[in-house]
C-alpha cells in the first residue's frame, strides 16, 4: 500500500537538485569552456597509469559521480587510481565555430598531456562513455603512443545499425545542415526530446514507479539524482554536431577507418593499446552489435568484450555497474601497469 502523504512529498522534489556528494576534485587546468579534474587521492600510492575519464558531450560529466555509493569515480579512486575527467563545459553563441578536431586534437590532447606531465607518465588509461567512449577511440588512433588501455562503455562505433537514432539521422530524413544553419549550437531541446521518444512510454510511467517506490530511501534517491541529471542536458556545438552526424550517422565513416580529423584519417587499426570493450544487453541508444564492431578493427592484440544485463544508463549506476563491471574493470586495469 503506498503511503500517499510520503508519496506526495517525494514526487514534490522532481527536478530539484539533490543532495549530490560529489568525489573530493580540484581544478587543475582550463582550456576554453573545458575543466580538466583531478580527483583527490585516497591512498598513499596510487597505480602507475592514471586513469582519465571523458564522458559524453552532450550530458553533464556527473552521471559518472552521481551519488555516494553510485559513483564510478569515487570505487576509483578507493581502488587506489589516479583519477582525472575532463568536464566539457556548456558552449554558447560564441562556441557554435567550435569543431570536432578542436575537442579531440585540442581541448582532450592538451589535457591527456598535463596529465603526463604531473603523473610522470608515458601513458593513460582513457575510459569513455557513450559519446565520450567514440571521441576516446578517436584520440588513441590519433595518439597511440600516449594510451596504455582503452576502456569503452557503450560506445558506439557502427552507426548504422537497427537503432532509431540512427534511422532518425539518416540524410534522407535529417537535414542537419538546415538545423546547425537555423540554431548555431543545437539546443537542449532538440536532444532532450529525442532520447525521450525513443522510450516514450517510459516518459511518462517512470515517475509512477517512482510514487509506487516512495517508501524505498535508496530508490528515490537514485531515481531523483538521475532524472535531475537526465533533464540538465547541454547544448552541443554546431559545427562539432554538423560533423559527428554526418561522419558516423550518416556516411558510417568511423568504422570503415575513413573519417578525418583535419588532414588525418582516423585509421582504428592503429591502436595497439589492451582495450576492454564493455556492452550492455539492452542498450536502446547503443545497440550491441554498434559497439561490438570495433573489435575487428583495433589493431591490439589484447582485446576483449565485456557484455552486461542492464541498459545504457545502468551500465554506469546501476545494479550490473556496481556488481560486475566496476569490479571487473578495476581488476582488469590493475593487470596492465606496465
Amino acid at each position: 500500500m503506498v503511503d500517499v502523504f510520503k508519496a506526495m512529498q517525494v514526487m514534490s522534489r522532481i527536478g530539484k537538485p539533490p543532495k549530490f556528494s560529489l568525489t573530493p576534485s580540484e581544478i587543475i587546468f582550463r582550456e576554453g569552456k573545458t575543466k580538466l579534474l583531478r580527483y583527490l587521492p585516497k591512498t598513499r600510492k596510487t597505480a602507475p597509469v592514471p586513469v582519465f575519464l571523458v564522458p559524453s558531450l552532450i550530458n553533464k560529466y556527473y552521471i559518472l559521480d552521481l551519488l555516494p555509493a553510485k559513483s564510478y569515480v569515487e570505487f576509483l579512486v578507493e581502488e587506489g587510481f589516479a583519477v582525472y575527467l575532463l568536464d566539457w563545459g556548456v558552449p554558447d553563441d560564441a562556441d557554435r565555430a567550435v569543431t570536432l578536431e578542436k575537442y579531440i586534437e585540442g581541448f582532450l590532447a592538451n589535457a591527456v598531456s598535463e596529465v603526463l606531465q604531473l603523473e610522470k607518465s608515458k601513458k593513460v588509461s582513457l575510459v569513455g562513455y557513450c559519446m565520450g567512449g567514440t571521441m576516446a577511440l578517436i584520440y588513441a588512433a590519433l595518439f597511440p603512443k600516449t594510451v596504455r588501455n582503452l576502456i569503452l562503455l557503450a560506445t558506439p562505433v557502427d552507426f548504422q545499425n537497427r537503432s532509431l537514432l540512427s534511422v532518425w539521422a539518416n540524410e534522407k530524413y535529417f537535414d542537419v545542415d538546415r538545423l546547425v544553419d537555423t540554431y548555431g549550437n543545437i539546443p537542449v531541446s532538440v536532444l532532450q526530446n529525442a532520447f525521450q521518444m525513443l522510450k516514450p512510454v517510459k516518459t511518462f510511467t517512470r515517475y509512477v514507479d517512482l510514487y509506487e517506490n516512495a517508501a524505498n530511501a535508496e530508490f528515490v534517491e537514485t531515481f531523483l539524482a538521475f532524472d535531475y541529471w537526465a533533464n540538465d542536458q547541454i547544448p552541443v556545438a554546431g559545427e562539432t554536431f554538423r560533423k559527428f552526424v554526418k561522419d558516423t550517422f550518416q556516411q558510417n565513416l568511423l568504422i570503415n577507418n575513413k573519417m578525418k580529423m583535419g588532414k588525418r584519417i582516423v585509421d582504428l587499426g592503429k591502436i595497439k593499446s589492451a582495450v576492454l570493450n564493455v556492452i550492455a544487453e539492452h542498450d536502446n541508444i547503443v545497440p550491441p552489435e554498434s559497439a561490438e564492431a570495433v573489435m575487428d578493427k583495433v589493431g591490439s592484440r589484447d582485446a576483449e568484450i565485456l557484455k552486461v544485463k542492464g541498459g545504457h544508463h545502468g551500465i554506469t549506476i546501476g545494479t550490473s555497474a556496481q556488481t560486475v563491471v566496476w569490479k571487473k574493470t578495476s581488476e582488469w586495469l590493475k593487470k596492465r601497469q606496465e
